[in-house]
């Protein structure tokens, strides 16, 4: 009996350690192992104390405790191997990564996120939220209460408006106050960036640049794309990206509010959002991962890599050297450009069903979707 305690004392002593030398974890099945002879031993231990007596078979005290030591350590070995595995397939392609950072629990069922000059606007089933991005995140109330289909969302903070795409037209609300929304253009918004006075906004297969005053005012013919246009963004007042599902094209913007093709680069698979810095563009493109180009040369969009090991890239963003890869019930990725390959850093499984990823400044902000929470983290930073 002694024997076998001093057996399940050093089993569970070398159990307790969760990290190996060098940082890795140690393996489950092993720390599982002891807590299985560790529990069978106190099982063992209690028979041996109560049942002293020999009535044939495997019923003296050595036996029994042999046998129920070895089938809880057994056990163990097999619930610690199943952990493993899991474990394995959750972070095949990237360690786990923890988040340091404020959180802040939403009153809508989120869809997306937008970022403005000071102003987080989450976009739910039925109203947008709108957060101040201070030292901490505080609820600035909702906004545009009932309206379906809420799609982007841009602001102006000095016109006091604020702008909400659905799938039947642009509606503007005033930033500050409850008053209703009023219906600016009407059809189908799937995407809108603002430069000034200026702003482009994608009518499903097309997009049109409108100049924003006190009416929207059309500056020219919608520009046809070849799918779906899914996100804008401007580089300047002369240079705008439209990302479809089947491109991302840049084109030339004229004073008069023209606009002339110059370089596209064709993806592979379906364009769901993407992020421009400096001279760098991401693209998440779903089941084909992220997409990292060179667009130092509008006219010839150039692919530096290409990253799939996410099961789908929602949305994607680049900040402090990093890569952050929105992947919805997988968590967030975060990846680095090296030698010209986008490698993993880590995961975080614990930021939840992230949907959506933006990044201003030194912050990256996520929205978990199924936990209904807004987080922010320092851009730059894993642990």
């Amino acid at each position: 009996m002694r024997r076998a305690a001093i057996i399940v004392l050093a089993l569970s002593v070398s159990a307790a350690p969760l990290t190996a030398q060098g940082g890795e974890r140690f393996p489950r099945k092993w720390i599982m192992a002891g807590v299985g002879a560790l529990v069978s031993g106190a099982i063992a231990g209690v028979y041996a104390v109560h049942f002293e007596r020999d009535i044939g078979g495997c019923s003296a005290v050595k036996c029994v405790v042999g046998v129920t030591v070895g089938a809880g350590a057994f056990l163990g070995f097999l619930m610690g191997s199943e952990m493993d595995r899991l474990y394995g397939l959750r972070y095949a392609h990237a360690p786990p990564l923890s988040l340091r950072g404020v959180e802040l629990r939403l009153n809508v069922v989120p869809n997306d996120l937008a970022l403005g000059a000071s102003t987080v606007f989450v976009t739910g089933e039925q109203a947008v939220e709108l957060i101040r991005a201070g030292p901490r995140l505080e609820r600035l109330g909702m906004r545009a209460r009932g309206l379906r289909g809420i799609g982007p969302v841009t602001a102006d903070s000095a016109a006091n408006t604020m702008f909400v795409g659905t799938g039947v037209g642009l509606y503007r609300f005033p930033l500050r106050g409850d008053a209703p929304g009023t219906l600016a253009y009407p059809g189908e918004i799937s995407a809108m960036s603002g430069y000034g006075e200026i702003a482009a906004i994608g009518l499903g297969p097309d997009f049109q640049l409108v100049r924003i005053a006190d009416s929207i005012i059309p500056l020219g013919d919608p520009v046809p794309e070849m799918s779906r246009v899914v996100d804008l963004a401007w580089q300047g007042s002369e240079l705008l990206w439209v990302l479809s599902e089947d491109r991302l094209a840049s084109y030339a913007v004229r004073s008069d509010g023209g606009v002339s093709e110059r370089g596209e680069f064709v993806l592979p698979s379906i364009g769901r959002r993407f992020a421009i810095a400096d001279t760098v563009a991401v693209i998440a493109a779903g089941s084909g991962g992220i997409y990292l180009l060179d667009i130092r040369n509008p006219d010839e969009p150039t692919e530096i890599s290409n990253w799939s090991g996410a099961r789908f890239a929602y949305d994607a963003t680049i900040a402090g050297g990093l890569i952050y890869l929105a992947a919805g019930p997988e968590g967030l990725y975060v990846t680095r450009l090296e030698e010209g390959r986008i490698v993993p850093v880590g995961l975080a499984r614990q930021a939840g069903f992230v949907a959506a990823v933006e990044a201003d400044g030194p912050w990256v902000y996520l929205l978990d979707r199924t936990g209904a929470m807004l987080r922010r983290v320092p851009a730059g930073e894993v642990r």
